[in-house]
């Protein structure tokens, strides 16, 4: 899924298997459709003519991101390519709304096609097994079984999972940190977010009380946020607040584009205000580089504009930050919409799917594996990507 197509010599070469032993282990994957052989093609290694593996391309997920005033779904393949994408105004945002509208949108979109192989539900909240919304402030939520619901109105199996956590998964396998072991994703838009990869691995936040990077205070003397912080990383950098403070020296209501787009163009209030959210941006970089030792950064959201418009002030903050001597962060930007966030969704149901195989699959994987011991070579690891 993550590599795409690869020779049965290079699969073995990477798990470290003998030819027999990958061949024994695979049947049972190609049997049950996960699995499929390629066009015939030359063999890499060895030059022979050989049939790749790779993943099936009838398998679909679904992606499903909220945001309060609406849902947006993505269908994909089992590479998070997007196939279709669909949007769904939400009325209101208390459970029994938002459950109904979600299922609705699912039933209406997947009708036509084939199986669905699991749904991904991506919001601002934190959940610890899932399943159920443990706490969700942006919704108002505590203790929401929202898989459970969706699940039955759909018959399909749902997960549930904190909309930046999924969209770190995303660009952990599919997107810009593909490849990279450790990274820290900063999203920026109606909030700010940030998730870690150390060791290949997402670092999960268990405990719904415990505050994010968005109220990382990065000077005390600055604005103020919602939550009556001084400085704080969502004072600067959140959509809201800076529409607010541009409209403020404007002296009329304006949105967040309108802000970025009169900074374009040289407005001397919004430039001020693009620049000074841009250094607070560079500062929040460095303090998650220093902090955890990452050097790479990878930037996103629905509002990251905001790091391309203001990157000279953005560097600046960054460089007033670090040292003279520390390496330069490597920093990538990918502009997105909240269909990148659906992504997200959907790549968390392709990784509960890959966890959560039938099981007849693994009582066949368990048979194959068992006759590998006398030749003392690793089993396959229980996520297969």
């Amino acid at each position: 899924m993550k590599n795409g197509p690869l020779s049965r010599s290079e699969v073995a070469r990477r798990l470290d298997l003998s030819p027999a032993s990958l061949t024994r282990l695979t049947k049972p994957l190609v049997d049950s459709g996960l699995l499929i052989e390629g066009e015939p093609q030359a063999d890499p290694v060895h030059g022979r003519i050989a049939r790749p593996l790779d993943v099936s391309d009838e398998l679909r997920f679904v992606g499903v991101k909220v945001v309060l005033d609406a849902i947006y779904l993505v269908i994909t393949n089992a590479r998070a390519e997007i196939l279709i994408e669909r949007t769904a105004a939400l009325p209101a945002s208390d459970p029994d709304t938002v459950t109904s509208t979600i299922s609705e949108l699912i039933v209406a979109a997947t009708a036509g096609f084939p199986e669905i192989s699991g749904v991904g539900i991506a919001l601002g909240g934190h959940s610890l097994d899932g399943q159920v919304v443990n706490m969700s402030r942006s919704l108002d939520w505590t203790e929401v079984p929202l898989a459970e619901r969706v699940a039955a109105l759909t018959d399909l199996p749902v997960t549930v999972e904190n909309d930046v956590l999924a969209l770190t998964q995303a660009q952990h396998w599919f997107g810009m940190g593909r490849g990279t072991s450790d990274f820290a994703l900063i999203t920026v838009g109606v909030g700010v977010g940030c998730s870690l990869v150390m060791h290949d691995r997402v670092v999960r936040r268990e405990d719904p009380d415990t505050p994010t990077a968005g109220h990382f205070v990065i000077d005390r003397s600055g604005p103020m946020c919602s939550a009556g912080h001084r400085g704080c990383a969502i004072a600067y950098l959140s959509s809201g607040s800076i529409a607010q403070a541009a409209s403020f020296g404007l002296g009329r209501p304006v949105s967040y584009e309108d802000v970025l787009g009169l900074a374009s163009a040289g407005d001397v209030v919004a430039r001020r205000v693009v620049d000074e959210s841009a250094d607070a941006l560079g500062r929040l970089i460095a303090s998650v580089s220093m902090l955890t030792g990452i050097q790479e950064i990878l930037l996103s959201g629905e509002g990251i504009a905001l790091a391309e418009i203001g990157s000279d002030a953005m560097q600046s903050g960054i460089a007033r930050d670090r040292p003279e001597w520390a390496r330069p962060l490597a920093t990538r930007i990918e502009r997105m919409d909240f269909s990148e966030w659906a992504r997200g969704g959907a790549v968390v149901a392709i990784q509960r799917f890959l966890d959560n195989y039938p099981v007849e699959f693994a009582a066949a994987r368990n048979a194959a594996t068992a006759s590998l011991r006398d030749e003392s070579v690793p089993t396959l690891p229980g996520k297969i990507a």
